[in-house]
Parts: structure tokens; C-alpha cells; sequence
């Protein structure tokens, strides 16, 4: 290939036929219909899709199952979501999770609905970055068919743009930096390590050598090396310092004047013909293999290495690509991430940064169409220009919705600012329109010591925050900063914590208040910090359940629940353990068969076994976990609904609740010597129990009187720290000898 303008020329290389490599693209389905899950997977195993692809289908019949199938395959192309799975907005809810918990924006998202009055598709679409939603029933096979080819070609497009933006930036700071050198031994060092940056070179290295002709010999002198090669400047290329193929390819892109790609090296050959008849080689040996993407990287980061300095003009196509909006001709998230990055400490106390919102952009988008909102973004942006006009502003759009801005710490932004920012007129094809805005400030010196990237996700989370509020100016602190990053740093470590099963279990006993002896225990998960402090339970199961790790935290502390009952037995203590189990864990089909699995293993016998699940997580759940209790109180493991009394339809369904034990919430507990009402309640709860031979367990007892007045109503059995607080396992046998237990 030859360039006029450029400095250096090299031969184009001969392509790969790659017509016969099969491609799988993932599809997922979401769906607790195991019959029309069956079917839709049937019927898109028959899709015949173009370019070698064959289509790879993935199933999951829960939200809990969905999230561990995510976490294994990011690469997931077309995903069919059931609307209503366990709660009716489950479906709604993992939308949210693959958007914004997981951040995934490429996959492409179709809804399904058996239940076509439900959930209104505008509704819908408006709220959440859904492609399309469909009624069961109108899915036929020839729908299908156009459902996933247009989704999958769209989720191709926009993964080979997101994965060019990334290979480019990635080529576009190896340049910026071979282009800070201004002498050819550092220039030609930077290249080496930045080539071995684009192959993550660990164990391999590099040489770059000069060639210079004497009559028909070409000789090449080493003039950098790193890595295996370290030692070698100064000295000549030949078969014993390079591998015989290495070699062979170095000769041959000498004689035919262009790149040799191998597997596991490459051979850049680079010539200045109008300036000298000198050449240069560079040569990389990999320990990894050379996809063939980082093979195209390479040969777009060898035209700027071809051109030296020179090539600013390729260096600034390349700064639009990776920096700019194209479509909307403006900076992007990577032009402002870059703007923080590149600021000093002392910047960045100088520094705040505005985020504008448009107020319900996607509504606009759906009601009004693409172009619309591209005219109304590009409106706004010119608005926000003209305001900041003379304040060293620096502005870019960070999302389809939002623009950030960077500016002085001292800036005032009066309430007339503010006033003329959150309402902003706008002459669209010659008609007036408004866009309404939010705003956050966030001061850099709130966040300091954290990434670029993140300094800008804290931003747009914080402003997500408020959207339940009428707040269009939010001021960000760095309490809240400190929130945040706390919540996302126990996340991590948390996962860490499950992962190596080192939660604890504490167990807290069950009382006969007839003859005031232990008769049972339920086991609660603890997490103790290094420190020795203990992470609140209500914290880390709710950060457990965002983040689609309570079954496998459920499983851990039931593993735990299985070795403390046989430590137990092993002292003579023969008494049931209760353990929770979440909606994630009733729902999934498996669960059962799971746990007399680790029964068998364990030799334990089911009858130490009772669990426990909220009487609001039965309810909400009730057909698909009514299944599953049944299945547990067969085995002989009994079954108690916690906190009984503070759901919302428990007598409706007080008969059908495959149960033995109602657990009475404590809340009814706490002043029941002098609240007239909750002792109304609690003597209904305890008359209804008989009435349906449910046992009674009241929770809570704290005093003296407080478990006197429950016998007097025919509780028999109780807990609370009136008898002892939960203990783990040596506290517990300390306090089982005082009953003879030990």
C-alpha cells in the first residue's frame, strides 16, 4: 500500500478466509413457563441466521437464574424476558438490573407478556431501555423470525461500533504517547512497549533495527529492545537471536516489503523512500496468540508508527473517534473522563462539574422519534454554550440524555442561572419547544482519590437518586459520595466473602415456656468485619439481593447450618436448627432436590431441619413457592412463616400456606403489657393458629412480664433475649450446660 503524503510505505496484507468458521451468538430466555419456554427455545434453535452464525440458546426460569447466567455469558446478544416471573414486575426489575446494575447497554431486550393488560407497552418502553415488546400469543414462529434477525443485526452493529471505539482508544493513547518522544531511541522504545500493551505481552518482547544496504546485503542493527530481547542493541539481526520462524518471517517481509502476522509474532516493515533508502523492522514476539482483533490494532497502530510525526492528521481522526460524538458532532463521556483524568490535584479543587438532565428524554423519544431528540440534544447543547459562554466551560454529552460540564470551583450559580438552566427554549424545525432540565453539582474535591470513570458514574447516580424527588437543582456532598462508595465497597467485598464461604452462623434458642428448656434454635448469618465489628444483617442481605448473590449466600449459611447440627450431635444436643430461605431459593426447581442432596451427604435426617420464609415473600410468590413447601414438609422438614401478622392478605390465605409454625412478628411484642390493640391482635393470631392447627412461636421476648403475658394466651414457645441473644457455636455450649444439655 502506498500513501503520497505519508512517511513511510508498506505492502497490504492478504486477508484470512474466514467463510467457514461458525460463530455462535447467544440468545436468553427469561421464563417460568417451562412449556412456552420450551417451544420459544425450539423455535429459535430452527432460525437460520446469515454469515456463518448459528444461534446458542440459554435458558432461565427465574430472575435469581437469570443473574447467575448473565454473570457467565456477558456476551449475551437478544435476551426474552417474562414481564411477570416471581413478583409481577419481575421481569421489570431484571431490565433494570442488566441496564443499570450490570451497565449492559448492547444487549438487546424483547419482553414478553401472557398477560397483555398488565403492564401497558408504552408504559414500558417509556420507562426502561426495552427494543420490543410483545404479547405471548402474538409470537409465531414467522414473527420470531423477524423479531431476532432485526434485534441480532442491530446488537451487531452496535458491538462492532462499541468494540472499534475501544480497540481505537486503546490505539489512540499507544500513539499519544509514541508521539510525546521527539528522539528516535525513545520513540522507538515507546513503540515497543506500546505494541506489547496492545498484545498484553507478559513473557515475551521486542526489537526495533534499522536496515542499511552494502550492495546486495542488508544488514539491520538492533537499536531497541525490551523484554526476552533485553541486551541485544547495538547488535545484528540474525538466526541466533531470533527463533528460526521469527526469523524466516523477518527475512521475508525484508524481500517482499511488508507486515508478516504468525501466531505468536509479528513483523512490521516500515520505508522511507523519500527521504532515505533506510528501513526499519520492528518485531514482537508474544507469549499469547494474536487474535485476529488485535491484528487489525496493530496494523491501524502501525500507520502512525509509519508516520512518525508527521501523521497528525490521521492522529486527529483517530481523537474523533475515540473522543467525539460523531453523530452529534460534540465531545463524549471518553473526552471528559480523559479532560478529570489529566487534571492535578490542585485542578481538581479548582474544578465542579454540572450535569444536565433532560427531564424525560425517553418518553420524548418514544412519543417524538430519534431525530427529534438528536435536534433537541444539539438545541441544548448550544444553549448550555451560549451560557457559559466566557467561563472556560468544558462541555460533552455523557449519556443520550445528559451533558456534563466542567468549571470553576467559584462559579456562582445564581437562582436566575438555575432558573434559565432548567427551562430552556428551543426552535426545533422552526417550532418553539422547551426542555426541561436537572441539574447536579458536584464539586471534584468530593472526590478525590477515585477514577475518572467512576467520579462521572457517582454523578449520574447521584442524580438518579433524586428522581423521586421535585428537586431540578441537587447539590452533591461528599457524605454522599462516602454512601456510595461504602455501598459499592462492601458489594466487593462481600462477594469476596461468599465466594470463600466464610460467613458465620449464630443461633438464637427457641424456649418452652412451660418448662423453660431450649426445644429448638434458628440459625442467622453474621459477617465480621477484620476489624472485629459485625456488618448489620439487614445491610449485607439486601446488598446480597442487588447484586444476585443471595441464593449463593443462602447456600453458604445453609452449608454451616449442616456442619453446627452435626457438632451438635456429636455433644448429645438433638434439636431442630430453623434456617431462611429466600424467594430466589423457593422458586427455583431445583432447590429441594439441592438440599436433600447436601442432607444425604451430611447423614443428616431432615426432621433437625425447619425453614423459615417471610410471610410477605409467601404470599408474593404464593403458586410458585406453595410447590416448593409442600415439597419440603414431605421430606419431613417443617416449615414456619416468619414475622406472621405484618403481611398484607395472610388471612385470605391462612388455609392454604403449606405450613406448620406461625411465627408471630415482634413488633406486636414490644409494649404488649400496656397496647391494647396489639394484645387484640396477637390473642386473634394465637386463636386462629388453633383454629387451623398451626404451632405458635412468638418472637421478640425481651422481659419477664412480656413472656408471662404470651403464656397466659397459649404461647408455649418463644425467643428473644429475655432467654439469650443468638451465640455462636462456644457461647452456645456455654449456655446449654445451665439446662443439662451438655
Amino acid at each position: 500500500m502506498s500513501d503520497g503524503n505519508g512517511l513511510f510505505v508498506f505492502d497490504e496484507e492478504q486477508e484470512i478466509d474466514s467463510s467457514t468458521i461458525v460463530r455462535k451468538i447467544k440468545v436468553l430466555t427469561v421464563e417460568d413457563d417451562l412449556n412456552y419456554q420450551h417451544a420459544l427455545t425450539n423455535s429459535l434453535i430452527e432460525i437460520k441466521l446469515e454469515d456463518n452464525c448459528e444461534i446458542e440458546v440459554l435458558t432461565a426460569n427465574s430472575v435469581s437464574q437469570a443473574a447467575l447466567v448473565l454473570s457467565f455469558h456477558p456476551d449475551i446478544a437478544l435476551t426474552f424476558i417474562d414481564v411477570v416471573m416471581e413478583d409481577d414486575d419481575s421481569g421489570i426489575r431484571l431490565v433494570s438490573t442488566i441496564r443499570e446494575v450490570i451497565g449492559n447497554a448492547d444487549m438487546r431486550i424483547v419482553l414478553l407478556t401472557g398477560q397483555p393488560g398488565f403492564a401497558p407497552e408504552q408504559q414500558i418502553m417509556k420507562s426502561l431501555d426495552i427494543d420490543e415488546y410483545w404479547n405471548k400469543s402474538d409470537v409465531s414462529a414467522e414473527k420470531l423470525q423477524s423479531i431476532v434477525t432485526s434485534n441480532l443485526r442491530t446488537w451487531k452493529y452496535i458491538t462492532q461500533i462499541s468494540s472499534a471505539r475501544k480497540g481505537l482508544q486503546l490505539v489512540l493513547d499507544a500513539s499519544r504517547s509514541i508521539n510525546s518522544k521527539h528522539d528516535m531511541r525513545s520513540f522507538s522504545k515507546a513503540v515497543l512497549v506500546e505494541i506489547s500493551n496492545i498484545l498484553n505481552v507478559t513473557e515475551g518482547g521486542g526489537i526495533m533495527c534499522s536496515t542499511q544496504s552494502d550492495g546486495e546485503l542488508v544488514r539491520a542493527h538492533i537499536s531497541s529492545a525490551n523484554g526476552c530481547f533485553d541486551g541485544f542493541e547495538g547488535k545484528l539481526v540474525d538466526n541466533n537471536i531470533l527463533l528460526p520462524e521469527i526469523y524466516t518471517d523477518f527475512k521475508r517481509a525484508l524481500d517482499e516489503k511488508r507486515h508478516v502476522f504468525s501466531e505468536h509474532h509479528t513483523v512490521f516493515y516500515f520505508c522511507n523512500r523519500e527521504i532515505t533508502v533506510e528501513s526499519y523492522i520492528t518485531i514482537v514476539q508474544s507469549d499469547n496468540k494474536i487474535s485476529e482483533q488485535n491484528e487489525y490494532l496493530l496494523k491501524v497502530f502501525s500507520e502512525n508508527v509509519s508516520t512518525g510525526f508527521s501523521n497528525i492528521a490521521l492522529l486527529n481522526k483517530l481523537t474523533e473517534l475515540a473522543y467525539t460524538d460523531v453523530s452529534l458532532n460534540m465531545h463524549n463521556r471518553n473526552w471528559l473522563t480523559r479532560e478529570i483524568k489529566n487534571m492535578n490535584l490542585h485542578e481538581q479543587y479548582q474544578t465542579r462539574l454540572l450535569v444536565f438532565e433532560v427531564k424525560q428524554f425517553e418518553e420524548k423519544a418514544f412519543t417524538f422519534g430519534h431525530d427529534f431528540c438528536q435536534k433537541l440534544l444539539k438545541e441544548v447543547y448550544k444553549n448550555l454554550i451560549a451560557i457559559f459562554d466566557g467561563y472556560s466551560a468544558r462541555i460533552a454529552i455523557i449519556n443520550n440524555s445528559s451533558f456534563g460540564l466542567l468549571i470553576n470551583a467559584n462559579f456562582d450559580m445564581t437562582d436566575e442561572m438555575i432558573a434559565s438552566l432548567i427551562r430552556q427554549k428551543c426552535i426545533i424545525t422552526s417550532v418553539k419547544q422547551y426542555a426541561d432540565l436537572r441539574i447536579l453539582d458536584l464539586a471534584l474535591s468530593s472526590v478525590l482519590n477515585i477514577v475518572p470513570e467512576k467520579i462521572i458514574s457517582i454523578a449520574e447516580s447521584s442524580l438518579s437518586d433524586s428522581h423521586s424527588t421535585s428537586l431540578t437543582y441537587i447539590k452533591h456532598t461528599q457524605e454522599k459520595t462516602d454512601a456510595l462508595t461504602s455501598r459499592y465497597s462492601l458489594m466487593a467485598r462481600l462477594r469476596r466473602v461468599i465466594g470463600a464461604g466464610s460467613l458465620q452462623v449464630a443461633l438464637q434458642p427457641k424456649m418452652d415456656l412451660v418448662k423453660l428448656t431450649p426445644v429448638g434454635f434458628e440459625a442467622l448469618a453474621r459477617w465480621q468485619l477484620d476489624d472485629g465489628s459485625f456488618v448489620s444483617p439487614e445491610v449485607f442481605i439486601e446488598l446480597a439481593e442487588t447484586a444476585g448473590l443471595i441464593s449463593e449466600l443462602d447456600s453458604v449459611v445453609f452449608d454451616k447450618v449442616l456442619l453446627t447440627i452435626d457438632k451438635l450431635s456429636d455433644i448429645g444436643v438433638n434439636l431442630p436448627v430453623a434456617f431462611n430461605a429466600s424467594a430466589f431459593d423457593l422458586v427455583d426447581p431445583d432447590y429441594c432436590q439441592k438440599i436433600l442432596h447436601k442432607l444425604k451427604d451430611a447423614n443428616i435426617s431432615p426432621e433437625m431441619l425447619e425453614l423459615e420464609i417471610t410471610e410477605t415473600q409467601a404470599i408474593s410468590n404464593y403458586d410458585l413457592i406453595r410447590e416448593s413447601l409442600d415439597k419440603f414438609m414431605a421430606l419431613g422438614i417443617k416449615v414456619s412463616i416468619d414475622d406472621f401478622g405484618t403481611g398484607y392478605s395472610s388471612i385470605s390465605h391462612i388455609t392454604e400456606i403449606p405450613a406448620n409454625t406461625l411465627k408471630i412478628d415482634r413488633c406486636f411484642i414490644n409494649d404488649i403489657e400496656s397496647n391494647a390493640n396489639n394484645q387484640y391482635i396477637l390473642e386473634m393470631i394465637v386463636n386462629l393458629a388453633k383454629r387451623f392447627n398451626f404451632s405458635i412461636i412468638v418472637e421478640g421476648i425481651e422481659t419477664r412480664e412480656q413472656c408471662e403475658w404470651v403464656k397466659t394466651i397459649g404461647c408455649n414457645v418463644a425467643q428473644g433475649y429475655y432467654f439469650s441473644k443468638p451465640l455462636f457455636f462456644d457461647d452456645l455450649i456455654e449456655w446449654l450446660k445451665q439446662y443439662g444439655k451438655v
